[in-house]
């Protein structure tokens, strides 16, 4: 635990010190002294303000959640073997290179969200006085408790889910018997703790735990930057569907729709889906990384690492899906400059930013969309998989009347994920929950013939636990297969 809580203390410090959000017209906390020192609402949210500023980070999804969940696929490849993350793509770590910034990031940000878990019950409200929030919207007091609680509880679980699908065997694997990482949802107080490794399982239940409560607490209303309850419910359809419950993926993605579209979300129309990106906080976007020209990842954004070849796609990918599909709007958003280096261009300059300070989306309505189309699918239920993936389908120039029922299953649907999140980092987790191949047929000299043609019996879907955290920690266990090289 003396590593883990190192690394975070150094990650916080790094990225706090780093990072102002004048989007929010407030600072982030860097830290909490003591116990009792937060003692009004809004010195809540100067810490939930440090926790958003972190997923900036080049380290979670400023660019390194993005590029492992690509690179690890058949649709994306690094340029060349010195481009930006190459270590995913080819799979060359072992237990005393692999990466580390995950493991950090998390334990950074869970430690500060667990305080203020602990702490904003002791604050005295008056439920129903209303207040103007330090961002100026006004509602009660009660609501703003619920909103920064909510917010909290949500952001737990994103860390947590991320944790568990870097470093746990897919839930529908074993039922979640793999170990995953040790769950920090308290406050850490003895310095010399050394935490053992929770299963898939234990990550899973306190996920749902955390979602379904912060679900319940959030408002019904629009944030920008921020999550909102329709976000925190996409993620609990994600998870749900990660781990095959696939009625209550349903459940929840149909809510989520109905919820979202009443207050003004809703799906890109073909006519807008190219240009839409360089407009931050559309109607499609649930939640999006906020970033600035004072506080973004700068050259190490997954903006930058894009529009500069460090990850291109596949030659399988362009010729399929691309340029061999020209009436799908998709097309438009991989770069048509050269076919050698096609990057993707869902990360463009937005006003008087340049691309590499592109906000990064994270949760759309076209996941609640096919979260949805997948769990009916599953489920045998034609009809709603059919109504949830008709307008998505829509995008490929075509019309899904002309699918006959019995070819509406889970391949066709996976393929429109594969296309709409391509770039977004989902391809690598949507092959390996439902336990398809990667299949990689272009690829650079560099990748070892075992990261060529792969399922999730490949040890190496998992990252290994950081070198330093089994040094230190003789409580911590390795991943399969590593010890052995």
């Amino acid at each position: 635990m003396k590593k883990i809580k190192y690394i975070a203390l150094c990650m916080m410090i790094i990225l706090f010190n780093s990072c102002g959000n004048d989007w929010l017209d407030l600072q982030p906390s860097t830290s909490i002294e003591t116990e009792g020192s937060l003692t009004e609402l809004r010195d809540f949210e100067f810490i939930l303000n440090g926790a958003y500023s972190s997923m900036q980070s080049s380290n979670y999804y400023g660019a390194d959640m993005v590029c492992y969940g690509d690179l690890r696929g058949d649709d994306v490849k690094s340029y060349k073997s010195s481009s930006t993350n190459v270590s995913y793509y080819l799979f060359k770590y072992n237990k005393t290179n692999g990466p580390s910034g995950f493991w950090g990031m998390y334990y950074g940000v869970a430690k500060n969200l667990n305080v203020l878990l602990r702490d904003i019950e002791k604050v005295e409200i008056v439920p129903d006085r209303e207040i103007t929030t330090p961002t100026m919207l006004k509602m009660t007091e009660q609501e703003y408790f619920n909103d920064l609680k909510g917010e909290a509880l949500a952001i737990r679980a994103l860390l947590l889910f991320d944790m568990t699908r870097i470093y746990g065997y897919p839930y529908t694997k074993d039922n979640g018997a793999s170990l995953s990482v040790p769950i920090i949802d308290y406050v850490v107080s003895d310095k010399e703790s050394k935490p053992t490794r929770n299963t898939t399982a234990d990550c899973y239940k306190a996920i749902l735990s955390d979602l379904t409560t912060a679900v319940n607490l959030l408002r019904p209303a629009r944030k920008e930057g921020k999550i909102n309850k329709w976000a925190a419910m996409t993620l609990l359809s994600r998870v749900y569907l990660y781990m095959g419950n696939n009625s209550e993926a349903l459940k929840i993605a149909e809510a989520a729709i109905t919820g979202a579209e009443n207050k003004g979300y809703g799906l890109w129309s073909n006519e807008e889906y190219a240009e839409i990106w360089a407009t931050p906080f559309n109607k499609e976007l649930l939640f999006e990384i906020v970033n600035l020209t004072t506080d973004s990842p700068g050259k190490s954004s997954i903006g930058y690492l894009c529009t500069k070849y460090n990850l291109i796609a596949t030659e399988k990918y362009w010729k399929n899906y691309m340029k061999g599909n020209k009436n799908d709007v998709r097309s438009q958003m991989v770069s048509a400059e050269s076919s050698s280096k096609p990057y993707c261009l869902k990360y463009p300059s937005q006003g008087g930013k340049s691309y590499e300070d592109a906000n990064i989306p994270v949760f759309r309505m076209s996941e609640l969309y096919l979260n949805a189309a997948e769990a009916a699918v599953k489920q045998n239920d034609i009809t709603n998989a059919r109504k949830y993936l008709a307008p998505i389908y829509a995008r490929t120039g075509n019309s899904l009347d002309e699918i006959a029922d019995g070819d509406i299953n889970l391949d066709l649907v996976l393929e429109q994920r594969r296309i709409e999140f391509w770039g977004e980092g989902q391809r690598f987790f949507d092959l390996m929950r439902n336990n398809k191949k990667v299949i990689r047929t272009d690829y650079l000299e560099d990748v070892p013939k075992e990261a060529r043609e792969f399922d999730w019996s490949y040890y190496k879907i998992v990252l290994p636990v950081p070198n330093a955290e089994m040094e230190y920690n003789e409580n911590m266990v390795q991943n399969p297969g590593y010890d052995d090289n």
